[in-house]
C-alpha cells in the first residue's frame, strides 16, 4: 500500500509539472504544428495512419482512399480572445484524390504568431491496395510583431498490413504505418515563428473487434522545432454500434502548448448518397485553459454499388484442337460495363471435376506484384484508368502446361469486379473437345453391274467399314456424272451399314439411266472432323452384253507415275471378234489406242504416251472400251475419266509476328502461320514442319484437302519443350497434290527473343546459344548480339537482382569444365556491366557439367546443356 501511495503521488506530481510546465503563454506556431482536426484532436493529435478529409494537413496521403466529393469543416475557441476554423474539400479523379485547405487562428495573446493564415494544395493516390501516398504545396502568412511567411510542401505516406484475426475478439486488426514529413523554408521579418518543418511517424491498429465495437490504439513521434523537440501522441478509439465515437488521447513530453490531455466523442450519420461524421472534442492546454472544438466532415454522392454487367460468348461449342484449320479453337467474347472502374476480370476453364485446367486474368493485385520501382513511380503520375477487358480470348484446347486436354466436356466461367470490390456474377458455358476423327473406307468387287433383271449382277455391292460416334450424322448416295444424286441415304453414327445394295433405281423407285455413277458418303461432327470416301466410275448397263474398263488411278503425273493399268472387263468373251481401247483428248482427238482380236488380256499396262511415244499434255482424258461379237453385237464401256497433271502445287509459308516470344507475358506469345498452298487439281495432303536450331523435326502439323489459311503455334515442341531464347527456328510447308506431285516451300525463319519463363526457382532466362571462343571465355560477336538484348530486358526488371549460371557438357574433366563454366559466366557479367546493368544487381557461378538439361548423348543434347542461365531473383526474397 505504501509502495502504490508512492507511485500515486509520483503521478499526481509528474501530471502537475505537466500542466504548469511553460504556464507563462500561449504559441501560434505551435498551434500550426498541432492542429485543429476535432477527431484527430480527440486521441491525442494522431492521425499519421488515419483516411479523411479533416486529416489532410497532418498526412497528405489521408485523401488516397475518398470515393466521393468531401467537405470538412473545423472549428475550435475558448473564448473571444481565440478562434480557430479550418475549410477542407476534396474530390475525387481519374488521376487520384486532389484537395485543398485553408487553416486560419486568432490568438490573441499569443507569444509569437497572432494570426494565421495556411493554404494548403495537394493530392493523393492509392499506389496499391495497401499504400497511398500523397504530397501537396503549404503556403503560411502570419503577424506577429511583423510578418512571417513559410513555403514547403509535404509529403506522406501509410501501409496498411494483413490481420491476424479475421473473427471477432482480440487481434491485430488493421494494423498501419504512417509518416509525413514538411519541408520548406520560413522568410519575413519574423522568419523564426514561421519555421514549419517537421516530420511524423506513426502506426496504429485496432486490438478489439466485436459486431457492435470496437477498440483502436494510435501511437505516433514527431519531430519539431529544428528537430530539437520530440513529443509522442498517444490515442485510443472506440467506436459503438458503427455510429457512436469516443477517443481519448495525451502528448508527452509538453512540446506543443497544447494537448496535455484531450478525450472526445462523435457520431456517423450514413445514407445511401452522404455519409457525415460530427466530431466534438475537449482539449487541456498546459497553462490550464482548456479549448473546445466541434467538426463536421461529410463525403456526398451516390456510391456504386451495382456489380459490372458482363457477358461472355464462345463461337463454337465443340472444338478438334488437332491443327487442321478447322474448329481448332474456341474464341471468347467477353464484355464487361460497370459505373465505376473495372478493377480486374478472370476466365477459367474447368473439367467435369471442377478443377481449373486453363485460366486467363488481370487484376490490380496482378499488376502490383508486377510493378519495378521505375514503373511503381511512374504510377504516381498515371491516369487511373479502368482496366482493359480483351475483347476476345482463344483458347486452343490446352491447360495451364500446353497439354491438349482429353475429350470431353469442359466449363467456361467469367467473372469481373470493380474498384469497390463489387463482383459480378459468374456466366458460364460449356465447350466440349473432340479430337476423335471418324472414319470410313470403302470397297467393291466390281465397278460395273447390270440390273437386267437375268440374276447375273444386278446389283452393286459396296462394303462400309467405319468408326463413329452414334451422333454423328452422315450422309450416303448415288450420283451421276453431273453430279446428280439419284439415290440418297442418311445414318448416324449407330446405324450405318457394313453393306451398301443398290438396284440401279432412284429414290421414288424408278430405274436410273445407263451410265457412270458414284457413291459417295461423309460427315462432320460438331467439332469440325470430317470424314468421307468415295467409289466412282461405277458402270450401270442393262445390256446382256456389257463392256467395262477400269482404271488403277484417277490422276497420273509424269514426275512420280510409270504406268497406268486399264483394267478391260466383259460380262462373256464367247464370240468375241475384236476389241478396242481409245484414248482422246478433251477435243475428241485419239492420242493413243490398244486393240486385239479374240484375245482379251486382263489389263493393259500404258505408260502415259502417245501413239508418236509422246508424253501428253496436263489436262483431262477419255477412256473408252469397245468390242465386236460374232453376233453383231458391239458392248462398249462408258467413257471413263483420267487426268494428267504433271505441274507441282504451289507453295509458299510465312509468319506474325516477327518475333515471337512464348513466356505467358501476353506479348507476342502466340505464333501466326500464314500458309498457301495451292493447286489446279485439288490438294490431297499438306505438312507443316518446324525445325530446331539444329535441324532437327521440332513440330509437326498436318492435314488432308485444302490448307488451312493459318495455324496456330504457342512454342512446344512434339515432347512439349518450350523453344529456345534468341534462337532461330525454320517453318516450311509441304503440299501434294491429287496426282502426286509435292512441292515443298522455301524456309521461313522464325526469330525466338530472350524467353523470362516461370520456373520451380523463380523467373528464369534460359540460353543455350551465346557463343564463346573454343575452349575459352571470350565471347564471340553472335554472343555478344545476345546479350544486348538480355540487357535490355534485364532493364525491365530492376527490381530483381540477377544470378549468371554457366554450363557445359560432359567432355572433358570436370574440374576444367567447373573452371570453365565459372569464366564464362564471369565474361557474361563483366559485358552486362558494360552494357549500364549494375554490378550490385549482378553475381556469377560456374556449375560445370553438374546440371544437365538433358542426358549427354549426342551432338544436340550437348549443344543445349552448354547454355548460361539467369535466375532472377526479386530484391529483399
Amino acid at each position: 500500500m505504501k509502495h502504490m501511495r508512492n507511485v500515486t503521488i509520483s503521478g499526481f506530481i509528474l501530471l502537475s509539472c505537466m500542466i504548469n510546465l511553460y504556464a507563462e503563454g500561449i504559441s501560434g506556431k505551435s498551434l500550426s504544428l498541432y492542429g485543429d482536426s476535432a477527431a484527430s484532436i480527440g486521441r491525442g493529435a494522431t492521425g499519421v495512419t488515419v483516411q479523411g478529409i479533416d486529416h489532410f494537413y497532418i498526412n497528405p496521403a489521408s485523401l488516397a482512399g475518398i470515393e466521393r466529393v468531401s467537405l470538412g469543416i473545423q472549428y475550435g475557441t475558448l473564448d473571444g480572445s481565440y478562434y480557430n476554423p479550418h475549410l477542407s474539400l476534396a474530390v475525387p479523379t481519374s488521376y487520384g484524390v486532389v484537395g485543398g485547405s485553408l487553416r486560419m487562428f486568432h490568438l490573441k495573446d499569443a507569444e509569437d504568431l497572432k494570426n494565421g493564415y495556411q493554404v494548403m494544395l495537394g493530392g493523393a493516390k492509392m499506389m496499391t491496395p495497401r499504400m497511398a501516398l500523397g504530397m501537396s504545396l503549404n503556403m503560411f502568412y502570419g503577424e506577429a510583431g511583423e510578418d512571417a511567411y513559410y513555403i514547403g510542401a509535404s509529403l506522406g505516406a501509410y501501409y496498411r498490413f494483413s490481420s491476424t484475426r479475421k473473427r471477432n475478439g482480440f487481434g491485430l486488426t488493421n494494423p498501419k504505418i504512417g509518416g509525413s514529413i514538411n519541408f520548406g523554408g520560413p522568410f519575413g521579418p519574423d522568419a523564426e515563428y514561421a519555421q514549419f518543418n517537421s516530420m511524423t511517424l506513426g502506426y496504429s491498429f485496432t486490438f478489439f473487434s466485436h459486431a457492435h465495437a470496437s477498440i483502436t490504439f494510435l501511437n505516433e513521434l514527431s519531430c519539431i522545432n529544428l528537430y530539437r523537440d520530440f513529443p509522442v501522441k498517444f490515442g485510443l478509439e472506440t467506436e459503438i454500434l458503427k455510429y457512436i465515437i469516443i477517443r481519448l488521447g495525451f502528448i508527452v513530453p509538453q512540446s506543443y502548448d497544447f494537448g496535455v490531455f484531450t478525450c472526445g466523442a462523435g457520431f456517423n450519420l450514413i445514407t445511401d448518397n452522404f455519409v457525415g461524421t460530427l466530431n466534438y472534442a475537449f482539449n487541456l492546454n498546459r497553462d490550464n485553459s482548456s479549448i473546445h472544438y466541434i467538426g463536421l466532415n461529410m463525403e456526398m454522392g451516390a456510391l456504386d454499388t451495382r456489380p459490372p454487367e458482363t457477358e461472355v460468348l464462345a463461337n463454337e461449342k465443340f472444338i478438334s484442337p488437332n491443327h487442321d484449320g478447322i474448329q481448332d479453337f474456341v474464341i471468347f467474347s467477353l464484355d464487361v460495363e460497370d459505373e465505376s472502374r473495372i478493377n480486374g476480370w478472370q476466365l477459367q476453364v474447368k473439367n467435369t471435376d471442377d478443377t481449373v485446367i486453363k485460366e486467363y486474368r488481370m487484376s490490380e493485385r496482378d499488376v502490383i506484384q508486377g510493378l519495378t520501382f521505375k514503373t511503381f513511380f511512374k504510377r504516381i503520375f498515371q491516369k487511373k484508368v479502368s482496366f482493359v477487358v480483351p475483347e476476345k480470348i482463344m483458347w486452343d484446347g490446352t491447360d495451364d502446361t500446353g497439354r491438349t486436354v482429353p475429350d470431353g466436356k469442359y466449363t467456361y466461367t467469367f467473372h469481373a469486379w470493380d474498384e469497390r470490390d463489387n463482383i459480378a456474377a459468374k456466366k458460364e458455358g460449356v465447350v466440349i473437345i473432340d479430337n476423335t476423327i471418324p472414319e470410313i473406307t470403302l470397297s467393291a468387287k466390281e465397278n460395273l453391274f447390270s440390273p437386267n433383271g437375268d440374276k447375273q449382277k444386278d446389283r452393286m455391292y459396296i462394303r462400309q467399314v467405319y468408326r463413329s460416334e452414334p451422333g454423328d450424322e452422315w450422309d450416303a448416295g448415288f450420283k451421276d456424272e453431273s453430279g446428280t444424286v439419284v439415290r440418297k441415304y442418311q445414318w448416324n453414327g449407330s446405324s450405318i451399314p457394313r453393306t451398301v445394295v443398290w438396284d440401279g433405281t432412284d429414290d421414288s423407285g424408278k430405274n436410273v439411266p445407263e451410265g457412270l455413277y458414284s457413291y459417295f458418303i461423309g460427315t462432320t461432327d460438331n467439332a469440325g472432323n470430317s470424314a468421307s470416301a468415295v467409289i466412282s466410275q461405277i458402270s450401270l448397263t442393262r445390256e446382256y452384253e456389257s463392256a467395262d474398263v477400269i482404271i488403277s488411278r484417277s490422276f497420273f503425273s509424269y514426275l512420280s507415275d510409270s504406268e497406268i493399268k486399264l483394267f478391260l472387263r466383259l460380262s462373256r468373251r464367247r464370240g468375241l471378234v475384236n476389241w478396242n481401247v481409245d484414248i482422246f483428248n478433251s477435243r475428241g482427238s485419239v492420242k493413243k489406242n490398244f486393240n486385239g482380236e479374240s484375245d482379251l488380256p486382263p489389263f493393259i499396262l500404258w505408260d502415259g504416251k502417245d501413239n508418236d511415244e509422246k508424253t501428253l499434255d496436263d489436262g483431262e482424258y477419255r477412256i473408252k472400251f469397245s468390242t465386236v461379237f460374232n453376233s453383231g453385237n458391239t458392248p462398249s464401256s462408258f467413257e471413263k475419266k483420267l487426268v494428267i497433271d504433271s505441274t507441282p502445287p504451289e507453295a509458299s509459308i510465312k509468319h506474325v509476328p516477327v518475333y515471337f516470344s512464348p513466356d505467358g507475358d501476353g506479348e507476342n506469345d502466340i505464333l501466326y502461320i500464314k500458309a498457301n498452298g495451292t493447286d489446279n487439281r485439288g490438294i490431297r495432303n499438306w505438312i507443316i514442319r518446324i525445325y530446331a536450331p539444329s535441324g532437327d523435326v521440332f513440330k509437326v502439323f498436318s492435314g488432308s484437302d485444302a490448307v488451312p489459311e493459318e495455324v496456330i503455334w504457342d512454342g512446344l515442341g512434339e515432347d512439349l519443350d518450350i523453344v529456345e531464347s534468341a534462337a532461330d527456328y525454320y517453318l516450311e510447308l509441304e503440299v501434294t497434290d491429287l496426282a502426286g506431285n509435292t512441292t515443298v516451300s522455301k524456309k521461313d525463319t522464325v526469330q525466338v527473343d530472350i524467353l523470362v519463363i516461370v520456373t520451380e526457382r523463380g523467373l528464369k532466362m534460359r540460353i543455350s546459344n551465346i557463343e564463346f571462343s573454343f575452349g575459352s571465355a571470350d565471347l564471340l560477336e553472335k554472343g555478344r548480339k545476345i546479350l544486348d538484348r538480355v540487357a535490355e530486358i534485364l532493364r525491365k526488371y530492376e527490381n530483381y537482382d540477377v544470378v549468371i549460371e554457366g554450363h557445359t557438357d560432359d567432355i572433358g574433366e570436370e574440374d576444367y569444365n567447373l573452371s570453365l563454366s565459372e569464366e564464362r559466366a564471369k565474361a557474361v557479367q563483366d559485358y552486362l556491366i558494360k552494357r549500364r546493368i549494375k554490378e550490385d544487381r549482378l553475381q556469377f557461378i560456374g556449375m560445370g557439367e553438374t546440371v544437365p538439361l538433358y542426358p549427354n548423348t549426342g551432338m544436340e543434347n550437348r549443344r543445349r546443356n552448354r547454355r548460361v542461365e539467369f535466375l532472377l531473383i526479386k530484391k529483399g526474397e
